[in-house]
């Protein structure tokens, strides 16, 4: 599961997949199409983003432990009612807090929620929680780089993802391996614009020396 903080901080050390199992408990995440099933008729905007929107693909190129989605910050509460069965538990700050139903979410916790049945069952969504205005999509490390709705999004299979160049601005401050492949896999995908675009986005929000620059510029 994706532990990132609003300021796009990172831990020191991530923990391995068995660590996180014996802290937390197991991760059993749907695949893009469940998803798509769980979430058919929904009144509100969602779309799958992390490593799954790198996928371009019928057959994933590697193995991706959870199942990341996002949804406008103001749609929670509809997401909290369509999924009612479910147990969600705000993630701020290293922290995890369950919302009973009813409670609400404090406005300075606006970033993620992660998702299970209840505490027998595994995790199944990491829900990462997304400032839209009107319908203007707004990047959550710097609100000056902004996109209509219409332009984040691409369908596959009936399946809503970010799209991969938008997936690669959130990858390019950790560059962890599985960032890396994201990105060498991708890169040669971008149209001129979109290669463009990303390396527009990373020169506002990335430092000077962040090697992603240079390869967006041979």
């Amino acid at each position: 599961m994706n532990d990132q903080t609003e300021s796009g901080q990172q831990p020191d050390r991530e923990p391995t997949d068995e660590e996180f199992h014996a802290i937390y408990g197991p991760v059993e995440p749907p695949s893009p199409s469940e998803a798509g099933e769980l979430f058919s008729g929904a009144s509100f905007r969602w779309w799958i983003v992390g490593g799954w929107s790198t996928e371009l693909e019928s057959t994933p190129r590697r193995t991706h432990e959870d199942l990341e989605l996002s949804v406008a910050r103001r749609d929670l509460d509809a997401l909290r009612e369509w999924l009612g069965d479910y147990h969600f538990w705000d993630v701020h700050d290293g922290t995890l807090t369950f919302l009973k139903p009813g409670m609400g979410m404090p406005d300075e916790h606006h970033e993620q929620v992660w998702v299970r049945r209840n505490a027998f069952s595994p995790w199944i969504l990491d829900v990462l929680l997304t400032p839209v205005e009107a319908d203007m999509w707004l990047f959550k490390r710097d609100r000056r780089l902004s996109l209509p709705m219409s332009e984040l999004v691409v369908t596959r299979d009936g399946v809503p993802y970010q799209r991969p160049e938008i997936a690669l601005l959130f990858k390019a401050r950790r560059r962890a391996d599985r960032d890396e492949d994201d990105f060498a896999a991708v890169l040669p995908t971008l149209s001129g614009a979109d290669r463009a675009w990303l390396r527009d986005a990373l020169a506002m929000t990335e430092p000077a020396d962040n090697p992603w620059l240079e390869r967006l510029a041979d």
